[in-house]
């Protein structure tokens, strides 16, 4: 009797196992596949009957601005499955139009997309759409990103390479050419790119009270120029 309890209770959770499995697979197959966007449209008109105004997809998400009544609103949906991610209502002026993100706003979204500093932001109309541009300095180059003013979208992102001047001396080099030059005592070397090329520029002391600044090329250790600051 004995064993008998035991092959029904083993079969049991056999059982159990085998409908949680094939629960599991059935659950998988139906949030992996993917809706297109006349569904995602007739999800969005289904559930929330408003118009929409803009349907894009932005890698697994369909991005869907919807207006009702007198709002206006943000829905993002998932390509897999159709699953509601979020569902904002976007701020609207006195005239019931969208109110544009602030600058501070702005700046959040390009830190969020690139971790360099931001040289420059200016309002600008990218493809009929108001916009901000911004360029920010990452490590040797130069990236410029346009983001939708209303929605914060990124655009565009452009990279441009930085020219870096070429020099083949050494501070500790010009810094000898600049006192063969000029005897004195260093107070300072900073280097530079000018109309002349690459260049040094050492600030001497002089014994007898006067500065110069000597001016080495970077390359061919010419001495381009000697100025006095009496």
């Amino acid at each position: 009797m004995k064993h008998k309890l035991i092959i029904i209770s083993a079969s049991g959770l056999l059982l159990a196992a085998l409908l949680v499995f094939a629960v599991m697979q059935f659950t998988n197959v139906s949030a992996s596949e993917s809706i297109t966007e006349s569904e995602a449209r007739e999800i969005i008109k289904d559930r929330y009957e408003g118009e929409i105004l803009n349907l894009k997809k932005v890698n697994s998400t369909y991005l869907i601005e919807m207006k009702k009544g007198e709002g206006l609103y943000q829905i993002k949906l998932s390509e897999n499955g159709g699953e509601i991610l979020s569902f904002e209502k976007k701020d609207q002026n006195s005239n019931g139009e969208q109110k544009q993100l602030d600058e501070e706003k702005i700046k959040e979204i390009i830190q969020a997309e690139e971790t360099g500093e931001i040289l420059s932001l200016k309002k600008v109309t990218h493809k009929e759409k108001s916009a901000f541009e911004a360029i920010v300095q990452k490590e040797e180059a130069k990236i410029k990103i346009t983001v939708d003013a209303l929605n914060g979208e990124v655009l565009s992102r452009a990279a441009e390479e930085t020219k870096v001047p070429v020099k083949n001396l050494t501070e500790e080099e010009a810094v000898q050419i600049a006192l063969k030059n000029e005897p004195g005592e260093v107070d300072d070397i900073s280097f530079g790119e000018t109309e002349k090329g690459p260049s040094y520029l050492v600030e001497i002391e002089k014994d007898d009270g006067r500065d110069a600044a000597v001016e080495i090329h970077a390359i061919t250790g010419e001495v381009l120029s000697v100025t006095w600051d009496d």
